[in-house]
C-alpha cells in the first residue's frame, strides 16, 4: 500500500500576504485529499484482497455453458417473416452453437398443440412468446414455471428499466408470464375510397345500416385481438347492451373471418369497407409491403382496449432445454433484443430505454389516454353469459 505525506508549510504570520498563503493552503489540502482517494485505486489485488465474481455473474456464466452443452432451444411464437428473422437470427449471431427451433403460428391453435403434446407426455417447448389469453390458459393448466426466477441478468431483472418501475403479469398473484409489450389497439381499419373516418369514429356509427353486407369481423371466437375488443365492450356496454350491440354487429357482416393477413388484404383490395379488430403486429408487416388502409385509432365515444398482441413471454415447464431457455428469455428482455422487436413489429416494449421515435402515435400508451387494460387474469376470461352469446353468435 502506498501512503501519500503532504507537507504543509506553517501557517504565515498576518502580514500582506496572509490571505494568499490560506489560499495555498487550502490548495494543497485539496491536492492531499485527491491523491490520498487515488492512492486506493492503486492497491495492489493481494489474494486475500480481491473480489469474487458478482453471484449474478457466476450464475449467467454456469447458464451459458450449460445451454451450450444442451446445444438446443424451441421456441413457440407469432408467426410471419419479419418476426422470426429478428427474433431467429440475431440470437443464431449471439449463440451459434445452439440450434434454434422457432414455429411461428397462431396462439391459440400453439397452445392446442401443447396440450395434446403434454396430455401424451411430450414436452418438447422451451419458451412461449404470444397473447395474454392464451398464457392465462397454459398457466392454469400447469404448463408454465413462475418467470421471475428466470430473470438472471441486472439490466432484465432490475424494475428501474421497465415501464412504471414494476414488472407486469396478467395475474400479479401467480406471475407465470411477463408482459413485455403493449399497446392501444386501434378498433378499425377501413378503405379510405369506401369510408370517410368520421362515419365510424363512434361505436354506434358501426350499425349504420349502410355498411350491412360491406364489413369483415375477425372473429372473437378464438384468443386474439377481436376476443380482446369484444371483451372490452361487454365491460363497458354492460351485459344487456352488449348483447343487443354484438347481435347487430354480426347481422352488419359480410364475414367472418380468422385468417387475419387475409382480412387486412380485402380492405386493401375494397373487398369490404371496413374491418372489426385488426391485428396489429400483422398490419404493421402488410404496411412495410407497401398496402395501403385508413386506421381508426380509437373512438370518440369510448376510446380503446390496451393489449398485448403477442407481447407476453413464459417458461414452460419442465422445459427440455431449460438453460438455453434461460438464455433465451433474458437476451430477448435486454435492451437490444426487445429494440428489434419492437422495430420489427412497430410496437411498444414496456422496456423504458428503447427508442419509440419509429412508431405511430396511436400505438403509444399516452397518458391519461381513455384506455381499458385487457389482459389482467380477471378481466381476460370471458363470464358464462359472455361465453354463451359469443358461441351462439360466432360458433361453428
Amino acid at each position: 500500500m502506498w501512503i501519500a505525506y503532504i507537507c504543509c508549510p506553517r501557517p504565515a504570520a498576518r502580514t500582506g500576504v496572509a490571505r494568499h498563503t490560506r489560499l495555498s493552503l487550502r490548495r494543497v489540502r485539496l491536492v492531499g485529499f485527491v491523491f490520498y482517494l487515488a492512492s486506493g485505486l492503486l492497491i495492489p489485488a493481494h489474494s486475500g484482497m480481491a473480489q469474487s465474481p458478482l453471484a449474478w455473474e457466476q450464475q449467467w456464466d454456469k447458464t451459458v455453458s450449460a445451454a451450450k452443452k444442451e446445444g438446443k432451444l424451441v421456441v413457440f411464437g407469432p408467426a410471419g417473416d419479419l418476426i422470426r428473422n429478428a427474433l431467429v437470427e440475431a440470437f443464431k449471431k449471439s449463440f451459434p452453437s445452439i440450434a434454434f427451433e422457432y414455429v411461428g403460428g397462431r396462439a391459440a391453435e400453439q397452445a392446442m398443440r401443447i396440450k395434446a403434446e403434454r396430455d401424451g407426455g411430450v414436452f418438447s417447448i422451451d419458451v412461449f412468446i404470444g397473447g395474454s389469453v392464451t398464457m392465462m390458459e397454459l398457466g392454469s393448466s400447469g404448463a408454465l414455471e413462475p418467470i421471475e426466477t428466470a430473470l438472471l441478468l441486472p439490466e432484465v431483472k432490475e424494475t428501474k428499466y421497465w415501464r412504471d418501475g414494476r414488472f407486469e403479469f396478467t395475474n400479479p398473484s401467480t406471475r407465470y408470464n411477463l408482459v413485455f409489450s403493449s399497446q392501444p389497439n386501434p378498433p378499425v381499419i377501413y378503405d379510405p375510397n369506401q369510408v370517410k373516418i368520421n362515419e365510424i369514429d363512434e361505436l354506434y356509427e358501426l350499425l349504420d345500416p349502410k355498411w350491412k353486407g360491406k364489413i369483415v369481423l375477425n372473429d372473437p371466437l378464438p384468443a386474439g385481438p377481436a376476443a380482446s375488443l369484444f371483451r372490452w365492450l361487454w365491460r363497458i356496454l354492460g351485459t344487456d347492451k352488449a348483447t343487443d350491440y354484438f347481435r347487430k354487429i354480426r347481422a352488419q357482416a359480410g364475414a367472418v373471418d380468422r385468417d387475419q393477413r387475409r382480412q387486412i388484404e380485402w380492405i386493401v383490395y375494397g373487398k369490404y369497407a371496413w374491418l372489426l379488430a385488426p391485428n396489429n403486429s400483422i398490419l404493421y408487416q402488410l404496411a412495410q409491403r407497401g398496402l395501403k388502409f385508413g386506421i381508426l385509432p380509437e373512438f370518440k365515444d369510448y376510446g380503446t382496449h390496451i393489449g398485448t398482441g403477442s407481447g407476453c413471454i413464459a417458461l414452460m415447464n419442465r422445459a427440455p432445454h431449460r438453460n438455453a431457455a434461460l438464455l433465451y428469455i433474458n437476451w430477448f428482455l435486454n435492451k437490444k433484443a426487445q429494440g428489434v422487436w419492437s422495430r420489427v413489429l412497430n410496437l411498444q416494449t414496456r422496456r423504458v430505454d428503447v427508442p419509440l421515435e419509429h412508431i405511430p402515435s396511436y400505438l403509444i400508451v399516452k397518458p391519461g389516454g381513455h384506455y381499458w387494460v385487457s389482459y389482467y387474469e380477471k378481466d381476460g376470461i370471458r363470464s358464462g353469459r359472455e361465453e354463451a352469446v359469443i358461441k351462439e353468435l360466432f360458433g361453428r
